[in-house]
């Protein structure tokens, strides 16, 4: 029900702005303040909409997914089937967030797939699940663009994560002679404990490359992205191309007849590590300085034979720990600094 708004000095008329607090009487001069309680309908409805039309906003690059707008900020990545933006939720109040904007239909499986990975992980019951759904890529929005920028394009939009700025492609050419072995330490137990719950929720991540990993800025933090390939566990891998940049990594060259499973994951893990120490991701070669306890732990598991190698990224993460007490002493903070 819709009440006139009258006077009570005069009973004339009264016109509030929108969303006014209080108003002046026109004929008798009397300040009423308003009832915040009462609010017609229809006159919210149509300041919603002025409110939240596109043509009101200050920036110029926008998308829509539903009824839900999003400012399109800078692009900082872009990966073999997508690109990445900076962005945020266009109205206050706000929240920053990252767009991911498919390139061409013909990936939209992957695409899709990635999304509905990242989904099942959020409802997974696996031990740890609050910790480690928070360090993983958590999901806001998902759909066709209906409007504005990319149009007609398919979009995810997750939310951001302070401080993951430099993948370890970036990392391993900003360091060619290898990051400090005790740095590569805490990196491997980081990726390993987010294997081991993945692993523990029923999937496989399946694409685990310098591209899809993500070092934390001045913190122990390493967070992995890419999930297109991920899926339940002992699944085959779609046929597809091995992703950019990828061949040295996977323990196969093709990915026919390979399937997700825990191995998969923890070789090319180990092989990551071989490249941030400086050495060959396909055959583990490592350079002498690197401390041979340590070196060991990484051509064992690099070098093992899907099927028939290690299966327990947990197992793997103790042993870590155990490795550097012996080598290196009481932990200490190591961070990967970037050059500026």
């Amino acid at each position: 029900m819709e009440h006139a708004l009258i006077c009570p000095q005069c009973n004339a008329p009264l016109s509030p702005p929108r969303f006014a607090r209080q108003v002046t009487c026109p004929y008798c001069g009397t300040t009423v303040l308003l009832d915040e309680a009462s609010v017609s309908a229809a006159l919210f409805r149509q300041a919603y909409r002025a409110w939240n039309s596109p043509a009101s906003y200050a920036f110029q690059t926008w998308l829509s997914l539903g009824d839900r707008h999003w400012a399109v900020e800078k692009l900082i990545a872009g990966g073999d089937i997508a690109d990445v933006y900076t962005g945020r939720l266009a109205r206050w109040p706000t929240e920053l967030a990252l767009i991911k904007v498919l390139r061409d239909p013909k990936d939209a499986a992957l695409f899709d797939n990635e999304w509905d990975a990242l989904g099942a992980l959020q409802k997974s019951e696996a031990r740890g699940a609050a910790t480690f759904t928070r360090l993983l890529p958590q999901p806001i929005l998902h759909g066709d663009v209906t409007a504005g920028a990319f149009a007609g394009r398919r979009a995810s939009i997750f939310r951001w994560a302070s401080g993951f700025y430099h993948t370890f492609e970036e990392v391993i050419r900003a360091y060619p002679q290898g990051i400090p072995p005790r740095a590569a330490v805490w990196v491997w137990r980081r990726i390993l404990e987010a294997l081991a719950f993945i692993h523990a929720s029923g999937l496989a991540h399946a694409a685990l490359l310098p591209a899809h990993l993500l070092v934390q800025e001045n913190e122990h933090g390493v967070r992995l992205v890419g999930f297109g390939l991920a899926g339940k566990l002992s699944e085959a891998l779609p046929s597809t191309e091995i992703p950019h940049g990828g061949e040295p990594y996977y323990p196969a060259r093709q990915l026919a007849g390979l399937k997700r499973t825990p191995d998969l994951d923890l070789i090319m893990s180990a092989r990551c590590i071989a490249a941030l120490l400086g050495g060959d991701p396909e055959s583990a070669g490592l350079p002498d300085a690197v401390p041979a306890p340590l070196a060991d732990a990484v051509r064992r598991v690099a070098r093992s034979r899907l099927g028939a190698g290690e299966r327990d990224a947990w197992a793997i993460r103790q042993e870590l720990g155990e490795i550097a007490d012996r080598v290196f002493g009481p932990p200490q903070f190591n961070p990967i600094l970037m050059p500026s």
